[in-house]
């Protein structure tokens, strides 16, 4: 999850004459509404394909929250603010913000819906993951109508972000990468909260948990990439433990030191907004980088 800058340009079919009249067919549905009455069901213009393409565009493709590649057929425009109802409590959902643009986000069906998943941890095994693989997931994960806050929710027609307190990220008003801390120490990519001067972010901890970011199969695909970066880090390190030794000479050592940042900058490519799981990867250079300052601080040549 990274932090995304939305378009400020609205696609033109939630401001057409047909999404007026359908917001105004839902505030007259809802004139009198009653916990228990069904959600209002003729929204439809926020699926047009314009709005689909900015953003497609806007998020390089990726799903908002996990960064899973979006591939054709495998893209939902999710309502930041569920639209139809809230889980937990009588609320009619946010449905004055249903043909919003930013109400909306593009997501995989995994993290925009309730499905059967199993969670891993950082203390997750092979054995444990072999055995998830072989056993169908009993508990429901992903976001579906979750929306917690932290104080009283937003009642029609207010749209003031942060009066509600969210606890769900929207990466396109908060930046994810303080609330996050990448675990990269385990056998699968997990995603931990992260700490801070009053403990663990809950928005961190919220998010994680409303989207299912550690489910199974997203950790196996943030893992292979994971992997790889695991993989160019020995080669970095062995190759500068090799070329700086003692009693190498001054300029050789600088050399060697110079060539392995040269190496960590190339992996920022990785990171790159239309790259897949960039935050993970930011994450793991970063701590690469500050590893291999604190090579050259210890080392006494």
């Amino acid at each position: 999850m990274i932090a995304v800058k939305r378009s400020a340009a609205v696609p033109a079919s939630l401001v057409a004459q047909q999404s007026l009249d359908q917001t105004q067919q839902a505030r007259d549905y809802y004139k009198g509404w009653l916990a228990g009455k069904p959600a209002f069901v003729e929204f439809t213009r926020y699926k047009d394909y314009d709005v689909q393409q900015a953003l497609r565009k806007d998020f390089s493709w990726k799903c908002a929250y996990c960064e899973k590649q979006l591939e054709k057929g495998s893209f939902e425009v999710e309502h930041y603010r569920p639209k139809g109802g809230v889980a937990g409590c009588d609320h009619p959902g946010y449905w004055w913000l249903a043909l919003t643009w930013t109400n909306l986000l593009p997501t995989c069906a995994a993290c925009n819906k309730g499905l059967h998943q199993h969670i891993v941890t950082v203390t997750t095994t092979f054995a444990e993951v072999e055995a998830m693989q072989s056993t169908k997931p009993t508990q429901l994960h992903g976001k579906a109508t979750q929306f917690p806050v932290g104080a009283a929710r937003l009642v029609a027609e207010v749209d003031d972000h942060e009066l509600e307190q969210p606890l769900l990220i929207d990466p396109t008003r908060t930046d994810p990468e303080p609330h996050l801390r990448w675990r990269h120490d385990g056998f699968l990519s997990v995603v931990e909260a992260a700490d801070g001067p009053g403990g663990p972010s809950v928005l961190g901890a919220e998010t994680i948990r409303c989207v299912a970011l550690n489910r199974l199969d997203l950790a196996e695909n943030r893992t292979q990439i994971l992997d790889r970066l695991r993989t160019q880090r020995i080669q970095i390190m062995e190759a500068l433990e090799k070329d700086a030794v003692p009693g190498a000479d001054a300029a050789d050592i600088a050399r060697a030191v110079e060539f392995a940042r040269v190496r960590i900058e190339d992996m920022k490519a990785s990171g790159l907004p239309n790259q897949p799981f960039a935050g993970m990867v930011r994450a793991y250079v970063q701590a690469l980088t500050a590893e291999l300052d604190q090579w050259v601080a210890d080392s006494v040549f």
